[in-house]
């Protein structure tokens, strides 16, 4: 018997209104927008009910809307700037035990990564663990991240968080406090953290459409092996966005 809730939901936040790069989740990644890739992507994770996607409200975000139409996914529209109360409004609509959390900056996210995420957490529950997530500063790159939880969990939260950050960065609540909420830190070798395979800026997207135009029409599965290879092939590719500064964590323990 599985020791976490039923069923697993992935929640995918979503909005069109992204501050450095507006827009990017409609740009096109082997001939699809990136939020079509995405939840692509999330609809492989191992273990996985539903995806679901956490849409901003908003004429500026419907054409996001008309777009999933085509991937038959789950929609559930909320407030662009609280995202804690729309992935909560999202996870409830779906009727979500556990809370798989992904953003749509994520197109080359490798399902077996999740997965893995996901069976840890499983597994880690019986030690009482509540959190689980690959780790902040090192490990797997950027753009793989997961987070997994109790929907109970993001239901205390979303009642208990009055920081505007926590409200907007969902999970903040939770990673601020490891003294209340015991959490699992998926960590990888070698340490890949500085390679941004997340789309926040234009240098972002190049790399992610050359890695897409490289490996999606032979291997539309194509995973975290397949991507460092090609990396390690060419490493060039690499030097693209590595000027872009990630925003930090703030008030990470």
């Amino acid at each position: 018997m599985s020791s976490i809730e039923s069923p697993v939901v992935a929640v995918v936040q979503a909005r069109m209104t992204s501050s450095r790069l507006p827009g990017k989740i409609l740009k096109s990644l082997a001939g699809a927008p990136m939020i079509c890739r995405v939840v692509e992507r999330v609809a492989r994770i191992g273990g996985l009910d539903q995806v679901i996607v956490a849409l901003a409200e908003g004429a500026d975000h419907d054409p996001v809307a008309a777009a999933l139409e085509r991937s038959r996914v789950m929609v559930m529209r909320g407030s662009e700037d609280d995202v804690l109360s729309r992935t909560a409004s999202a996870a409830r609509a779906a009727k979500a035990g556990t809370v798989i959390r992904i953003t749509s900056d994520c197109p080359l996210l490798d399902p077996a990564v999740s997965g893995a995420t996901l069976a840890a957490y499983t597994v880690a529950r019986h030690a009482g663990i509540r959190y689980a997530r690959l780790a902040f500063d090192r490990g797997f790159p950027l753009g793989f991240d997961t987070e997994v939880f109790a929907a109970s969990l993001l239901y205390e939260t979303e009642v208990a968080a009055k920081d505007p950050y926590e409200r907007e960065h969902v999970t903040a609540f939770i990673w601020r406090r490891p003294e209340i909420y015991p959490s699992l830190i998926v960590d990888a070798q070698p340490d890949r953290r500085h390679w941004r395979l997340v789309v926040d800026t234009e240098e972002d997207y190049r790399l992610a459409s050359l890695i897409y135009e490289s490996l999606y029409e032979e291997n539309p599965s194509f995973g975290y092996a397949e991507i460092c290879a090609l990396l390690e092939r060419c490493p060039e590719l690499l030097h693209i966005n590595a000027h872009v500064e990630q925003h930090p964590y703030v008030g990470l323990c």
